[in-house]
C-alpha cells in the first residue's frame, strides 16, 4: 500500500511535472527552428509552452512542499523554542488550510465551467489547462493537515521526543544547516591539529 501511494504521489508531483517541462522545452526548441532557421513560426507552440509550464509550476509546487524546498522567513521562527515553533507552525498551517478549504469548491466550480472555453489553435479546453490546479489544492491541504497533527503532537507532548526530533530535521534551514557542516568541520579541523 505504502508502495503506491509513494508512486502516485511521485508521479504527481515528479514524473508528471518532468514530463511537462520535456514537452515544453521540446516544443520550444522547435518553435526556435521553425521561426528563425525555416521563417515559419508554428502557432500551436506558444499554446503547448503555456500549458506545459503550468503544469510544472502547479504540479512541482506540491513536492516543493513535500521536499521542504520552497522560500521560508523564519529569521523570528529559529529564535523560538520547540514549543513555541510548533504553535507558530500550527498556527500558520491553519491559515493557509482556512484559506484553501474556503476556495477550493468554487476553484472546481470556475474549472468546470472553462470546458466552454478553448485555446484559439488547438481548441482544447481551458479546464484540461487549468485542470492540475485542482490536485495541487488537495495534495498541499493533506500535507498542512499531516504538518498540523504533527506540530499538535510536538506542543501538547503526545509525541514524545520522536515528534520533536522529526520537527526539528523537518523546519532545519538550509541556512542552519550549512552553519551546522561549516561547525562541524571547524572540530574536525581541531581535533586533527592535536
Amino acid at each position: 500500500m505504502k508502495k503506491a501511494v509513494k508512486f502516485i504521489q511521485n508521479l504527481v508531483e515528479l514524473y508528471i511535472p518532468i514530463i511537462a517541462f520535456l514537452i515544453m522545452f521540446c516544443v520550444f526548441v522547435i518553435q526556435i527552428v521553425a521561426r528563425y532557421i525555416f521563417n515559419n513560426p508554428v502557432k500551436w507552440a506558444y499554446e503547448v509552452t503555456v500549458m506545459g509550464y503550468l503544469w510544472m509550476v502547479i504540479l512541482g509546487a506540491c513536492y516543493a512542499y513535500r521536499d521542504r524546498s520552497h522560500v521560508t522567513f523564519t529569521l523570528i521562527y529559529d529564535k523560538l523554542p520547540v514549543k513555541g515553533k510548533a504553535v507558530c507552525g500550527f498556527l500558520g498551517n491553519l491559515l493557509m488550510f482556512i484559506a484553501f478549504a474556503y476556495m477550493f469548491v468554487p476553484s472546481c466550480k470556475m474549472i468546470a465551467q472553462m470546458k466552454m472555453q478553448v485555446t484559439s489553435v488547438l481548441k482544447i479546453g481551458l479546464n484540461v489547462v487549468y485542470a492540475p490546479f485542482i490536485p495541487f489544492m488537495v495534495i498541499i491541504m493533506l500535507y498542512i493537515l499531516i504538518d498540523m497533527y504533527n506540530e499538535v503532537m510536538v506542543f501538547t507532548g503526545l509525541g514524545g521526543e520522536e515528534a520533536v526530533k522529526k520537527m526539528l530535521n523537518d523546519t532545519k534551514s538550509e541556512t542552519q544547516e550549512a552553519i551546522d557542516a561549516a561547525l562541524a568541520q571547524e572540530e574536525n579541523a581541531k581535533e586533527q591539529i592535536k
